[in-house]
């Protein structure tokens, strides 16, 4: 299983889940460009570059075994697109968490916004820790990864919004939101139906938009359950 993270996250974000999914699956957080170890790498802010990229990257990395995506907010639609890329014969299961179903939401664009206004929406939309919020030298650091991501994926769903109908993938598909998340209609994360042909599940947990950091485990168990083999999965829950 390989987990992609929110905007502007690395791996250390993916590493409580990864830990509780250990009995399940192989784990593995996937660090992308511009961030800790990466920091040098240029960033990627064009969706079917960075796709295309992970895509044959854990291709070569899975060597033929079952792949299952994760992918927290953001890191939902680059799971998606990964997925659409894969073999539906290798690829096990998709889950997301925390984001709307790519294409059924318009929203304008905050990547160019100058410094404060688009921090501000960083917060509101739950991604940015306080801690970093005070520390100039750790936004100089973070600001220019969040910031590509924000315009890979924001320029990604403005295309698709309005733009027809999106590939569906042919996998079990789990969709996991947390009750207490303001930044999220259930609608939209409904909407995920529609992207896969496979069994697909909605999970609601407690809490709010950072399950990843608040609820752990309960989104494991979710995963776990969301994409598990059984005909049930074809209905809501």
């Amino acid at each position: 299983m390989y987990a992609i993270p929110h905007a502007g996250g690395g791996v250390a974000t993916v590493r409580s889940l990864c830990v509780e999914l250990g009995d399940a699956f192989d784990t593995f957080g996937v660090r992308l460009p511009g961030r800790e170890s990466r920091l040098g790498d240029p960033v990627v802010t064009i969706m079917s570059r960075l796709a295309d990229e992970l895509a044959g990257e854990l291709l070569r990395h899975a060597q033929g075994r079952p792949v299952v995506l994760y992918g927290h907010c953001s890191g939902s639609a680059i799971a998606y697109e990964v997925a659409r890329r894969m073999d539906p014969a290798q690829l096990r299961g998709l889950a997301v968490s925390s984001h709307p179903a790519p294409g059924s939401v318009r929203r304008a664009p905050t990547w160019e916004l100058p410094r404060q206004e688009f921090l501000k929406q960083v917060v509101t939309d739950g991604y940015l820790p306080p801690e970093i919020i005070a520390n100039e030298e750790l936004l100089d650091i973070y600001e220019p990864a969040v910031r590509a991501d924000y315009e890979l994926v924001e320029t990604y769903e403005l295309d698709l919004f309005g733009g027809g109908p999106v590939e569906a993938v042919a996998a079990p598909t789990v969709a996991i939101y947390g009750r207490d998340d303001h930044t999220i209609d259930p609608v939209h994360i409904d909407a995920w139906s529609t992207l896969t042909i496979g069994p697909f599940r909605v999970v609601s947990l407690a809490g709010g938009h950072n399950l990843l950091l608040g609820r752990p485990a309960e989104l494991a168990a979710a995963i776990c359950q969301g994409l598990a083999s059984d005909d049930r999965l074809h209905d809501h829950r």
